[in-house]
């Protein structure tokens, strides 16, 4: 075996919850078992006065993959920016890899990365879940562009991804991974069935459709709110687990003028780790009717408990979903294409046939493949490194 690495882990960690503090869990987990280690997390991740939701800190009762962290960065304060790429270079990392999905962070990682370079030679590899926010501003773009400059290599979590940081930098290494499954059946206290999942909520015997993350207006709720309204099925129910980013009047408003509110419930809330696995059993389908994207947590949720879905050619969503036959793919914005569509996956008997592909598609895009990557990229970057020191 090669000689163990240390390496440095940059972004949100537990006990935040979300996508990206579960992506460095899982990370940490899987280099942890050969690897020495940090992981440099947030003291503060938003302020208060910039974040949407009810709280930022995961209740769950089973967190995902926990894991020690120096939670040594403050997101709107100057010195812990220098404090924090000092530490890193103080435990001389082969390599530092940092989670990027947010435009926010952009003074403050680009900051750090500044100061580090100029203190160690550790190659950057920045794990790409996007390039900018789904909904980017001019400044979202600026903030990107001043971070990215310091990257060494990029590890991308979809084609899409994937194209554009090879266009916007093509004399930088870009390589491609996938999303850890952040939630499998495993986790739940009581295994569900289908059946006991939907008689535990009071849908029994009701074919499901399930949105499930939070709520913003770039994920097409309002899209599928009307789609769902479109066609007959009395016995189908539109099942939305999320917390609304946004005023969530307008929701409430399009469910009561959409002739179904009987057959559309809502939790809305951030639902605890715990309780995922009782919300995708009970599913029949899974719907991310996204106007952008460019990977999903949800979408990789839904083939870990092997669930169909129906996706919006937008970003990488399709293209798991084409390559394994895991579903449907419809227009982003387009109610109609999006209701035949759910008509004609609830009503054949198609359904088991894009079950089997969401399991292939689990099976097949594992996560633990980017620990022989992040290797890879560690050793050549570095001798590349030392090369042009000599």
């Amino acid at each position: 075996m090669s000689k163990a690495l240390r390496i440095a882990i940059v972004g949100p960690a537990y006990p935040y919850r979300g996508g990206p503090a579960a992506v460095v869990g899982h990370l940490y987990h899987l280099l942890a078992e050969r690897h020495t280690v940090e992981v440099f997390s947030f003291s503060r991740l938003y302020p208060q006065l910039l974040f949407p939701g009810t709280r930022q800190e995961d209740v769950s009762t089973h967190p995902i993959k926990p894991h020690p962290a120096r939670r040594t960065i403050d997101s709107i304060a100057l010195p812990t920016w220098y404090r924090t790429a000092s530490a890193i270079a103080a435990m001389a990392p082969d390599v530092v890899l940092l989670d990027w999905y947010q435009p926010f962070f952009g003074l403050c990682y680009g900051t750090i990365l500044r100061v580090l370079r100029r203190r160690c030679r550790a190659p950057i590899v920045i794990l790409a879940e996007n390039i900018v926010s789904h909904e980017a501003r001019l400044v979202d773009r600026w903030l990107t562009r001043r971070m990215f400059r310091f990257a060494d290599a990029f590890i991308a979590f979809s084609d899409a991804v994937a194209t554009e940081l090879q266009r916007l930098y093509p004399d930088r290494r870009v390589e491609r991974a996938h999303l850890p499954l952040l939630i499998t059946p495993d986790i739940a206290p009581v295994r569900w069935t289908p059946a006991d999942a939907k008689r535990h909520l009071g849908l029994d015997g009701k074919r499901v459709v399930l949105f499930f993350g939070y709520i913003r207006p770039y994920k097409g709720l309002a899209t599928l709110i009307e789609a769902f309204a479109r066609f007959d099925a009395s016995d189908a129910v539109l099942l939305i687990v999320g917390e609304c980013y946004e005023n969530p009047e307008r929701y409430h408003r399009l469910i009561a003028a959409s002739g179904v509110a009987d057959r559309i419930r809502w939790i809305a809330e951030y639902v605890p780790n715990e309780d995922v696995p009782l919300y995708y059993t009970a599913a029949d389908v899974v719907v991310l009717p996204y106007h952008s994207g460019t990977q999903s947590g949800v979408q990789r949720i839904a083939f870990a408990f092997g669930k169909p879905v129906v996706v919006t050619d937008v970003g990488g969503l399709a293209e798991d979903v084409r390559r394994y036959d895991a579903g449907l793919v419809v227009p982003p914005h387009d109610a109609a294409a999006l209701a035949a569509a759910l008509e004609h996956m609830l009503a054949g008997t198609s359904l088991d046939r894009f079950a089997a592909g969401a399991r292939r598609a689990a099976e097949q895009t594992r996560f633990e493949r980017i620990a022989e990557t992040i290797e890879r990229l560690a050793r050549t970057l570095g001798s590349q490194s030392a090369l042009s020191r000599q």
